[in-house]
Order: structure tokens, then C-alpha cells, then sequence
């Protein structure tokens, strides 16, 4: 099957010959400034679409898909400048086939096609960004990636996911490549200047931390200037503003099982009963601030020249204390009177922990694009960027405990339930003493330089016959990964020295003890007798560098009829990484580095058919690369944390290889009433070779009371195979009676399955039914009004089961606790009214039914894992366009 596959790409590869045969060429027709404005990645212009609204960016989105010339879903600015999300990952959300991961009630990454961060690539005007991925709270922690959280949604005006590859686009994406296509001042008819507030409060209950404020501001404008007006200066401001407390209740990495005479034994032993190894209660009060700035100059000069430049500042802080009381099970606990729900529990350990969390990311950088129209079909271009990313992650985390504790359990409800026996013990403050101050630093400095040039004839989305096209590209990603922690031990203070009421954790049986932070480091200040430990093998293994440098050439050429569109060709990619470390041999810390050198062919092929005025038939089928992340692939040695409920240790793996994977796409897209409305099926079937996961292990770590999760990223031995379904359909619904005039709806559906082997660490293996990350359902569905004075939208956002692989277990016996994220229904509503025709107000509603997350594992998910809240946000607003 798969040399079928490769024959059928070698031939499209032969295109560029054909297209290299001279043709009449039809000249460029480019509408005024339109070869300054960063066409969209996937080759279409939709400069010509003048309604606003939520219809509009429907009908905007709609005219993407279908003047592109690769397989591509689009979402565009519902207003001027601004869509009506607070990050881009919100904006996302509503795109076939896309999702995102939250964290903290924020998307953070996107799901395409139901693959997760690593399998995407994110650019903006076709240009690289500097990632902010560290220490991120996943399995691909140091990754490739921006964070979602860093950009505004108002930094497109339309956001293109490219599904399909070509030997021009960017080929280090599996399941898609997600481009933002910038305002400029050339989209505009007449000079224009708005501005937006909004502000309102996150609701939870006065025992959870009561109701915070919530707030948003815009301003964006553009104007032309010059002798021809051939100049066009536009700029954008932001800033954002939340904050929430988020309720959190785990049951621990594991559960335990005992005999009848209630001695611990092997999972799914004894009497089968399973009992939590532990009770842990979070209460994160997390507060996040945003701000950015983006100007962009055009100029459309004459004889076919032009040129944009760009330039940005997006700046994100986080701060978040997280209030912690964890009962955990010891490993020679007894379980006595003991049923199928309840029982008691005879040696815990009950620790109250503040952690406090500050994070800093930016990125910021400038890039350009000249074109320019040689004659004859003749178009070249060259464009350059530079990014800068940087995050700065400073930590503490004070621990109290008290040990020996007695619980009695119920996990007959919904969440387990841990009451202390001696509740006056597990109430009196003062017999919990501090045990350790944990202090660590996370940093990141990363800068990413884009060089790209392209020569084609012939070689527009809308040239007729044939036309050939080539052009080089150069990546270039320097990246300084920065660690360092000490704890400290011997603290004279308890728990009653530092304390300042209480907060409930997801369930307010047993409260959480709040910790004062300005007792607490008076308290440590003035303790004496205190051993400061560096975290020495951390420091080593976390303190990194990396130089990645990937040149890619290609050579494409294409065939346009009125009816047929073939493109093929291939694209040749070069990679050199180097990383370097210390690592200790006997105790003894020395410089160590590695470099690895792969070259990757990759041939692709796509082809059009326009089987009627109003349908397109597509087929594709290419070769592209998911590259590994950066922490993943670096070669240094395992940073071991303490601080969170499961002891970790991540190590780096040097021979870690690309994914590749041969991509084969079909589907047919029918368009209604000139643009207005659209249906569109696609299936995808993906053959991955070197598959990556990550390994995980618990092992006895010198120095570290519990086990330790020990990770490391592999590639797996076998084919793995992912496959899917889309299917979207939109459409304003006046044509069914006069009462709809105005209203309009987009739902849109991804199924998604996989065949993945996995090795366990005996050697076995076994076959999961999904990529890590991957929901195997995906439904996106809105509602909308739009017309006169009134707008509004209902959004419904589905996500199905996905295994979250933050903590994989690939043992045999601990395999049942990998975990699986149960579905998720969020509803957003939005609406608007028009004052006058430059004025309006806003009413915003996020996560209606305030929908949380959850998490279960065992072999049939009958165990509970975790699960937390997540608040409503209200906002009301005003918007002023001059």
C-alpha cells in the first residue's frame, strides 16, 4: 500500500518538468495594494467581500476554502480587526476540525484533525515564531510551540489551517499548519480608527474565592498616505485582563488494592477493591494579564513592486498560588473495614502546601516581504523574519505535613471522600511543621530567523495552463534553556505560625488551610538552623543549549483549466541540530554535546476537480515531517521535580527521529447561493512512521521519598495509522421562511481514530486507538443573528475522550493508569447592538454551563482520576469606530 502511495508521489513529482515547457501566461491581475497585504498561505484573496458581521466571516472563510489551492478551512475577523475571542485559540475553536487544550480555562494549544501541538506548526504571514514552550505542564514540555495564551486575538484578520501540503508551504505538520494572515491598511476602503472595552467578572461561590473581574481593551487603525496613497501604515493595541480560582481534586497516579486482612498487593489483586492513593484538594488562584502591540507598513509601488514590514510585541504574566491539602496513602497503610466504597485507611501523610507560580512570557520580533512581477508570468519574492521568545518562571513551594494520620474513605459518590479520624489532630495547625521550601527558576531564551525566497511563473492560484515555481527557505533556532532549584530543610515554624483562614477545594468537607505569604517568608527569614540543598542534578540537566538550522528547497509546478487544477512537486529538507549539557559521570559534572544530520524528501500532490460551477472534487496525498520537540531531542541530563503530586524526572533522548508521515486526503465541497453557504466532506488516512511517545517509568531516585515517574521520548517500532472524518456545513437560514432572514448557522464534525503500538518496558506490546492528545470526536457548532442593528452567536464546542499523556505508565501492571480526559460541552454566547452606525455595545458569555474538566483511567475508565472547576465569565462592552 504505502509503495502504491510513493509511486503516486514520485509522479507528482515529475510536474515541475512539464510546467517548465513554455505556456501563455496570463498576467497577474493583483487589485490595488493587493501584493502588499500577506496573502493568505493557502493562495486565495478575499479582498472583493465587503459585508461585516458574523456573516461576514463566515463568507470570508468560505471564499478562503474555496480559491485554495491545498485542502484549507478559514476563519475571518467577524469586524474590523478584531474577532470576537479574547486569545487566537478561542478564535480557533470554531474551524473545521479544530480544537484546543486548555489550561486554566485558557486554550493553550491546537488540536488539528484531533493532533495535538506537536503534530502542528503555527506561522504568522507564513513566517516562524519563537516559542514560549517550557515548562508548560506537558509531555512536550520545551517544545517548538507558541503558546496560545501570548497572542490576541486581534492579531489576524483571518486565520487559515492548512490541511494539505505543497512543496512551498511549510512541511514540519502531521495534522495541520495554522497561519495567521495580518490586517493590513490596504484591506480597508478609507482611513479607520476603533476602540473596544469590555469588563465584567468571573462568577464562583464566596467559599471558592468569590467572583473576580474580567476585562479586555482594543484599538486598532489604518490609513494610506503618499503621493498615490501607496503607502498604508496599520496599528493594533491590546490589553486583557482575568482572574479566577479554579477547584481541583485528584485520587493520585495510582490507586491501591489490598487483601482481605488489608495489606497492600498488586493492582486488580486482592479483593479487588480499588482505594485511592490519595486525597488531594487544589485551589489555584491564578490572575493573567496581556498585552501587545502590531503595526505593519505596506507600500504597492509601481511596475509590479511591492513590499510589507511588521512589527510586534505580545507580552503575557501569570500568577497563580496554588493552595494545596493532600491526605496521601503510605506504602504500609492498612485497610481495614473495608467494602467495595468504603473503608479505613491507617497510615497517611497530610500535607498543606502554597505554591506560588509567577510566569513572564513575550515574543516580539519584526519580519518583511517584497514582491516583485518581472514580465512574461514572472513573479519573485523574498521575505525575512526574526523572533524573540523569552520566559522567565520563578517558583516556591512551602510544605507543611503531619504524619500518621487515620482516614476513614467513601468513594461512593461522584468524588472520594477522606474524614479524619482525629479531626482534632487534622484541625490542630500546630502539629504540622514546615518540611521543606522548594525554590526554582525556569527560563527560556529563544530567537528564530526565517529566510525565504520564491521565484514562479505561471505559478498564481488563479494562472491558467501551466506554471513552475521554485524557491529555498532557511530556519534558523537558537534556544537557551535555563534551570535551577534549592530546597531547604530544618525550618523551627509550624503551620499555625503562618496560617490566614481557609478556602474549599472542589468540595469544602475538609477546607483548605490558606497560608499567608507575607508571614511565611517572615517566618523562613528568621528560622535559623536551615540546610539549603541545591538541586544539583536538576540544575545540570535543565541548563541546556540548542542550535537547530533546517535548509529546504523545492521545486513545484501546476496545470490550470477551467475545470482541472493539478500541483506536485517536492521539497528537499536538511537539518542539522546540536545540543549541549553537563552531565555527571561518577559524580562529576563535564560539558556534553551531540549533533545529528537527516535529509527528508518529501514529494506531495495535489489535484482539483470542478465537477460543476458550484463543486469541488480534491485529492491530495503528500509526505511531511512531525518534528520532535526540542526538550524530547536535546541531549541533556533528567530534571527531577519535586514540588507536584507525582515526583518527576524527564531526560533527554539525542537519536530521537522525526516523525514522517504519508498523508492522503479526498473529499468534495459544494457551494450554495454565490458564496453564502457551503457543505464539505473530507477523510483523511495517515501512515506515521517513528511514531514518538513518551515512556514513563516509576523508579527509586536517591534522595526523593516517593517513586519517581522517570520519562523519556522514543520512537515507536511500529506503523502507526490515523484516520478521520470531516464534515461542516453553513449556510444563512432565510431561504427556508421570511421569519429567519438574519439568522444563519456553521456546525462542522471531526471523527478521528488510530492504530498505535506502544512497547511496554517488558517488551510487550500494545495497540491504542488514539495518538496522545487525540479526542476521537470534535463538534463545532453555532448559532448566529445578524442583521439591522442586532448581532449574536451561540457556539457549542464538543470534545471527546483523549488520553492525556502528562503522566504516560507504559508498565505492564501500572498501564491501566494512563489517563483519559472524559468529554467536554463548553457554550459560548455573544451579542451586539448598533447604537448608531459607529457606536455599539456588547454582551459576553463564556463557558455558559461553567463546564470543568475530568479525568478518569482503569481499563474500562471506571476510576476516577480528577476533576475541577471552571467559572462562568460575564462581560459587557462598548466598540466606537471612527
Amino acid at each position: 500500500m504505502i509503495r502504491t502511495f510513493k509511486g503516486a508521489l514520485l509522479l507528482g513529482a515529475g510536474l515541475p518538468i512539464i510546467g517548465a515547457i513554455p505556456a501563455h501566461a496570463e498576467p497577474a491581475a493583483w487589485p490595488a495594494g493587493a501584493t502588499a497585504t500577506g496573502d493568505s498561505a493557502a493562495g486565495a484573496a478575499i479582498s472583493d467581500i465587503v459585508v461585516t458581521g458574523t456573516r461576514a466571516s463566515m463568507q470570508k472563510g468560505i471564499a478562503v476554502k474555496r480559491q485554495a489551492t491545498v485542502i484549507v478551512d478559514s476563519v475571518s475577523s467577524s469586524e474590523i480587526g478584531q474577532l470576537p475571542d479574547f486569545n487566537a485559540g478561542d478564535a480557533l475553536r470554531r474551524v473545521t476540525g479544530v480544537n484546543t487544550l486548555l489550561y486554566q480555562g485558557e486554550p493553550r494549544f491546537v488540536i488539528i484533525r484531533g493532533f495535538s501541538q506537536g503534530y502542528n506548526d503555527i506561522l504568522v504571514d507564513g513566517f516562524g515564531l519563537a516559542s514560549t514552550d517550557v515548562n508548560m505542564g506537558t509531555t512536550n514540555t520545551n517544545g517548538r510551540q507558541i503558546s496560545m495564551e501570548v497572542l490576541p486575538a486581534n492579531i489576524a484578520s483571518h486565520i487559515d489551517i492548512i490541511k494539505s501540503a505543497s512543496p512551498e508551504n511549510e512541511a514540519g505538520f502531521v495534522g495541520g499548519l495554522a497561519n495567521f494572515v495580518t490586517p493590513s491598511a490596504f484591506d480597508f476602503a478609507k482611513p479607520t480608527l476603533s476602540a473596544s472595552l469590555k469588563g465584567g467578572q468571573a462568577l464562583d461561590s464566596k467559599s471558592n474565592g468569590g467572583n473576580h473581574f474580567v476585562g479586555e481593551a482594543q484599538m486598532s487603525g489604518a490609513t494610506r498616505f503618499g503621493s498615490d496613497r501607496q503607502f498604508g501604515l496599520y496599528l493594533s493595541g491590546t490589553y486583557w485582563r482575568r482572574q479566577i480560582n479554579v477547584a481541583q481534586q485528584e485520587a493520585g497516579g495510582t490507586q491501591n488494592w489490598y487483601t482481605a486482612a488489608g495489606a497492600a498487593t498488586t493492582p486488580y489483586g486482592g479483593n479487588t477493591y480499588p482505594v485511592p492513593s490519595q486525597r488531594l484538594y487544589y485551589n489555584y488562584q491564578n490572575e493573567r494579564q496581556r498585552a501587545g502591540i502590531e503595526g505593519r507598513l505596506d507600500w504597492a509601488g509601481d511596475h509590479g513592486l511591492s513590499a510589507f514590514l511588521t512589527g510586534y510585541y505580545f507580552d503575557q504574566k501569570e500568577d497563580s498560588s496554588r493552595n494545596t491539602l493532600n491526605a496521601a496513602v503510605q506504602s504500609s497503610t492498612t485497610d481495614t473495614n473495608q467494602t467495595a466504597t468504603t473503608g479505613t485507611l491507617s497510615n497517611l501523610t497530610q500535607t498543606v502546601m502554597l505554591g506560588r507560580y509567577h510566569w513572564r512570557r513575550h515574543v516580539y520580533g519584526v519580519y518583511g516581504r517584497g514582491k516583485a512581477e518581472l514580465g512574461d508570468g514572472w513573479l519573485a519574492d523574498f521575505g525575512a523574519s526574526w523572533s524573540h521568545g523569552y520566559v522567565s518562571n520563578p517558583q516556591t513551594a512551602d510544605s507543611f505535613a503531619q504524619t500518621r494520620m487515620a482516614f476513614n474513605y467513601d468513594i461512593g459518590g461522584a468524588v472520594p471522600v477522606f474524614t479524619p479520624v482525629s479531626a482534632a489532630n487534622a484541625n490542630n495547625l500546630s502539629l504540622y511543621p514546615a518540611t521543606t521550601r522548594v525554590e526554582e527558576t525556569y527560563g527560556l531564551n529563544s530567537n528564530r530567523y526565517d529566510f525565504q525566497a520564491n521565484l514562479g511563473r505561471n505559478a498564481g492560484a488563479k494562472d491558467i495552463g501551466f506554471g513552475v515555481k521554485a524557491g529555498a527557505r532557511l530556519m534558523i533556532t537558537r534556544q537557551n534553556y535555563g534551570y535551577n532549584g534549592t530546597t531547604y530543610t530544618g525550618m523551627a515554624y509550624t503551620l499555625a505560625n503562618v496560617s490566614n483562614g481557609t478556602i474549599c477545594g472542589y468540595q469544602c468537607d475538609s477546607p483548605i488551610p490558606l497560608i499567608n505569604p507575607s508571614s511565611l517568608d517572615t517566618a523562613f527569614a528568621g528560622s535559623t538552623g536551615i540546610t539549603a540543598t541545591p538541586n544539583t542534578v536538576s540544575n545540570a540537566g535543565g541548563t541546556y543549549s540548542l542550535k537547530e538550522q533546517i535548509w529546504a528547497g523545492y521545486l513545484q509546478g501546476q496545470y490550470r483549466s477551467d475545470r482541472l487544477f493539478i500541483q506536485g512537486g517536492v521539497r528537499l529538507e536538511a537539518t542539522n541540530f546540536h545540543s549541549a549539557s553537563t552531565q555527571a559521570t561518577n559524580g562529576i559534572y563535564a560539558p556534553i554535546s551531540a549533533t545529528r544530520n537527516t535529509t527528508n524528501l518529501l514529494p506531495s500532490l495535489n489535484v482539483i476537480w470542478n465537477d460543476s460551477d458550484a463543486g469541488k472534487l480534491r485529492f491530495a496525498i503528500s509526505m511531511t515531517l512531525g518534528r520532535p520537540s526540542y526538550g524530547g531531542m536535546a541531549l541533556h541530563g533528567g530534571t527531577l521535580s519535586t514540588t507536584s503530586a507525582t515526583p518527576t524526572l524527564a531526560t533527554g533522548n539525542p537519536d530521537l527521529k522525526a516523525r514522517r508521515a504519508i498523508n492522503l486526503d479526498l473529499g468534495h465541497e459544494w457551494y450554495f447561493d454565490g458564496g453564502k453557504g457551503m457543505l464539505a466532506i473530507n477523510g483523511f488516512y495517515k501512515w506515521i512512521k517513528d511514531e514518538i511517545y513518551s515512556f514513563g517509568a516509576y523508579q527509586t531516585i536517591d534522595g526523593v521519598a516517593a517513586p519517581v515517574l522517570v520519562t523519556q521520548f522514543r520512537n515507536a517500532s511500529g506503523l502507526t495509522r490515523a484516520y478521520g472524518l470531516e464534515a461542516s456545513l453553513s449556510h444563512d437560514l432565510g431561504f427556508i421562511a421570511p421569519a429567519l432572514d438574519g439568522f444563519g448557522f456553521n456546525a462542522n464534525l471531526t471523527l478521528a481514530r488510530a492504530h498505535m503500538p506502544i512497547t511496554l518496558s517488558d517488551g510487550s506490546v500494545r495497540i491504542l486507538d488514539s495518538l496522545p492528545q487525540q479526542p476521537g470526536r470534535i463538534v463545532n457548532a453555532s448559532l448566529y443573528y445578524d442583521k439591522g442593528k442586532m448581532h449574536g452567536r451561540i457556539a457549542w464546542n464538543y470534545l471527546g475522550r483523549l488520553w492525556d499523556d502528562r503522566f504516560p505508565n507504559f508498565t505492564p501492571t501500572g498501564f491501566y493508569a494512563n489517563r483519559i480526559q472524559q468529554p467536554t460541552n463548553n457554550v459560548d454566547l455573544q451579542m451586539s447592538y448598533d447604537l448608531t452606525s459607529n457606536i455599539s455595545v456588547s454582551l459576553d458569555i463564556q463557558n455558559v454551563t461553567a463546564q470543568g474538566m475530568t479525568y478518569r483511567y482503569g481499563y474500562n475508565q471506571e476510576m476516577f482520576q480528577s476533576t475541577w472547576k471552571l467559572p462562568t465569565q460575564i462581560l459587557f462592552g462598548a466598540k466606537v469606530k471612527l
